[in-house]
């Protein structure tokens, strides 16, 4: 018996579980007007409200941080970032190294959840840390650091298109897309973070903001142009990656792409490295920096090209490029120009170059003021030649909370390039590590908001000391403050050590020649300097004397005394090298800091020692050498760098005691143990037996110098070692670790009552002593 198609598709459905089928017709698709006059299809997507205490827009490195620093502080967070990799400019696809500052700035490295990626990255990588050569282990760590946070969720692929507002001043919700899934997403929170780089978040809710350059009357800046500009100058680059094939590769530069055909094409443009580059393949104006993205981005790839064309095919040193063929082309631009988004505070040249004590401050930053040519490789005549110190000069200075929330919308928050400044001061703050370091700022902040029931705003003005103490427990670094933590038990406790280092200068083999003045700052322990001893050399013919000066200093990166403490003069002999003396018998304020200086001189050398790249250092921390190439502002020798000298009465600034004094790197003192040897033991002892359940400690992963080696542990970072606490007449072994590479270390245990903590070091990962920054100790409720 035959069955029509119906009833055939009817058993089949009762036969698959399906009961009770029939055919219903089909309302009608919900529509909505196009634009043209037609209509679109409605609910063709999945939409799905998301709702969390942060929401992040933005996944470069300063969002990154940002969410996990929520996450870790106790919020529910998402991070929804566009691309399909987490890093931004930084990443794979765009491929700029976070810049080194300590190229530019003395004991000035970022730490905090930035210095857990790098040492991560760098211990994993087996490519150097240089532009264009940025690769997928980056990315990899840092989707690592994200997705292992509990309370944070990770939105890749996911563009926000829509802001949604509940007022003027507070927004409700963030409409997005995901590629791929066929998703619309609502995300409410009520605090949103932009780390856009645009501030594309902050233009949609109708923020305030700035675009071009201010006039240099509005915050009487000297680096401002005379008059406001309406559009910014940086451009925005493309990288590249070549690679060595082992055998010729051609190059035939397409018909499209631009020749240079002499050097002269690249005036100033140091295209040696051949293997990865370059930050000059720079396109910006007259094109808009937003709104020509792709413009840009095709400028840009003509201009690599005809670059590779030169290497390739018409360089001098053409020959060394035979075998390199291109392995990786950014399609992505890094780029520099943003929105700045107004605070309530915008901070400017003058917050960079004699920075304030910022109460409400959640992170630092210590790059140069940075304004690139305007047309970048476009203007072959005009390469991109570094200001003189005098102009770009900064010392560490101070970024506030009141720089990154929106002044008129109240739920608004921003890290990375957006943040509230003038163009002056954006030149500086705009670098990657910076924002990462505002990213891990800004989130705490917003967790303390949620915490608080607060507004950013009222944050600042009723909590800034609870914000403060968060981030210096958490690794930041926040200049003009110490840790005034009530619950650390560590900051009552005497301390006690195997054995400590003495402030020794390493004797130098080359001589920095006194064609500029030159000085050499260094922690002093007692109350008297009798005697200070420079290591000079003399080309000279004939004797000289000299007049050494002697200042006192706020800072180990501050040079900014005008006023000599006391003076001392000295005869140089003829044709000679050794140890000058020039007796002082000054009265100091022990447990400081001062700096010695010279006049330029003629013919007369100072002995100058430089660290071996990548080796333990032996320059001593909290010293830092400096040149005087202006008229006014001493210019720091960086990464790694000392004048010999040695120091009447000898002097102790590396005791157990700096492992208490409330800071983690070299600031107002070097605030840093050293023992003498290994192995070392560090003891605190409590006025009373007191209940300890964590115990946090900060090694060495060198504030001085930033490694691009592959592969890499930082060799002072203490390697192994143990935790234990006083319990009856013995010791117990509470934590301990045998294999570390990171900076800080939290240990939690069961609660042990005991008056006395002994750190017991064995062993550096590659240096001969122990470097302990911080000991801090917790009871359980505050672990």
């Amino acid at each position: 018996m035959s069955l029509d198609r119906r009833t055939l598709f009817e058993r089949l459905a009762a036969w698959a579980g399906f009961s009770g089928f029939s055919a219903q017709p089909q309302s009608p698709a919900p529509q909505r007007p196009g634009t043209l006059g037609g209509y679109i299809l409605s609910n063709r997507e999945e939409v799905l409200r998301r709702d969390f205490d942060v929401v992040v827009v933005g996944g470069g490195i300063a969002g990154t941080c940002a969410a996990i620093a929520a996450a870790r502080n106790g919020a529910k967070t998402a991070l929804v970032h566009e691309r399909s990799m987490l890093g931004g400019n930084s990443s794979s696809e765009v491929r700029l190294y976070p810049e080194v500052s300590t190229a530019h700035n003395v004991w000035c490295k970022e730490a905090g959840i930035l210095d857990e990626i790098h040492v991560e990255e760098r211990r994993r990588n087996h490519e150097p840390y240089v532009e264009g050569l940025m690769n997928s282990v980056w990315d990899l760590v840092l989707y690592e650091w994200v997705v292992r946070e509990t309370n944070l969720t990770l939105f890749l692929n996911t563009t926000a298109r829509e802001v949604e507002m509940k007022d003027p001043s507070t927004i409700l919700a963030i409409h997005a897309v995901q590629l791929g899934t066929e998703r619309k997403f609502l995300f409410t929170a009520p605090l949103f973070v932009d780390c856009t780089g645009d501030g594309a978040i902050a233009h949609r809710a109708g923020a305030e903001f700035r675009w071009g350059m201010e006039a240099r009357a509005e915050f009487h800046e000297s680096q401002a142009p005379e008059a406001a500009a309406a559009q910014p100058q940086m451009g925005s680059t493309l990288f590249f990656r070549a690679r060595d094939a082992g055998v010729p590769v051609p190059f035939d530069a397409p018909s499209w792409v631009p020749r240079f055909p002499a050097e002269a094409d690249l005036l100033g443009r140091n295209h040696t490295q051949i293997e990865g580059g370059y930050w000059w393949i720079e396109v910006g104006l007259p094109h808009h920096q937003i709104r020509d993205n792709e413009e840009i981005k095709h400028e840009a790839l003509r201009q690599l090209l005809g670059v590779w064309d030169h290497i390739k095919n018409r360089c001098e040193r053409k020959d060394k490029a035979r075998n390199y063929g291109l392995d990786f082309v950014s399609f992505w631009p890094y780029k520099r120009e943003a929105r700045r988004i107004i605070g309530d505070h915008t901070l400017t040249q003058r917050d960079l170059q004699n920075p304030p004590v910022h109460p409400d401050a959640v992170a630092f930053g210590c790059w140069y003021i940075d304004i690139h040519k305007p047309a970048g490789i476009l203007a072959r005549n005009k390469p991109n030649t570094r200001p003189t110190w005098d102009d770009a000069c900064v010392i560490p200075y101070g970024i506030p909370l009141r720089s990154c929330y929106s002044r008129n919308v109240n739920n608004l928050m921003m890290a990375g390039r957006p943040i509230s400044t003038s163009y002056v001061a954006f030149s500086s703050t705009r670098v990657l590590r910076t924002g990462a370091i505002v990213g891990q700022g800004v989130g705490a902040a917003a967790a303390l908001c949620r915490k608080n029931n607060c507004t950013p705003r009222e944050l600042v003005q009723q909590h800034a000391p609870q914000l403060r103490r968060t981030l210096l427990r958490q690794d930041c670094y926040l200049p003009g403050f110490d840790n005034d933590d009530p619950a650390d038990l560590a900051r009552g406790a005497t301390v006690t050590a195997s054995g400590q280092a003495p402030l020794a200068f390493p004797e130098g083999s080359q001589f920095f020649p006194l064609n500029t003045p030159a000085a050499q700052l260094f922690p002093v322990s007692s109350d008297r300097i009798e005697t200070i001893e420079l290591l000079l050399r003399s080309d000279r013919t004939e004797p000289v004397t000299v007049t050494l000066g002697l200042r006192q200093a706020g800072f180990v990166y501050d040079f900014r005394a005008r006023q000599d403490l006391a003076r001392a003069a000295a005869t140089i002999p003829p044709r000679s090298q050794g140890y000058v003396p020039f007796r002082f018998n000054q009265l100091v304020q022990a447990h400081h800091l001062y700096w010695v200086h010279l006049p330029a001189l003629k013919g007369v050398s100072w002995a100058q020692y430089t660290d071996v790249f990548d080796a333990p250092a032996t320059v001593p921390a909290g010293t830092t050498a400096a040149e005087l190439p202006g008229a006014t502002h001493w210019h720091p020798l960086t990464r790694g760098s000392s004048l010999s000298l040695r120091v009447t009465p000898a002097q102790a600034p590396y005791g157990p005691a700096n492992t208490v004094t409330g800071a983690n790197r070299p600031d107002r003192w070097p605030n840093l143990y050293i023992s003498d040897s290994l192995p070392a033991w560090l003891e605190l002892r409590l006025a009373q037996p007191t209940q300890i359940s964590e115990v946090q400690l900060t090694f060495d992963t060198d504030m001085n110098r930033h490694s691009r080696k592959p592969l890499y542990i930082y060799p002072d970072c203490v390697k192994r070692y143990d935790v234990l606490v006083a319990a009856n007449s013995t010791w117990k072994r509470v934590a301990g670790e045998t294999g570390n590479y990171m900076r800080r270390r939290v240990h939690t245990f069961p609660e042990a009552g005991t008056d006395r903590v002994r750190i017991e070091i064995h062993e550096a990962n590659g240096a001969k002593s122990a470097r302990v920054y911080e000991v801090r100790l917790y009871g359980p409720s505050s672990a």
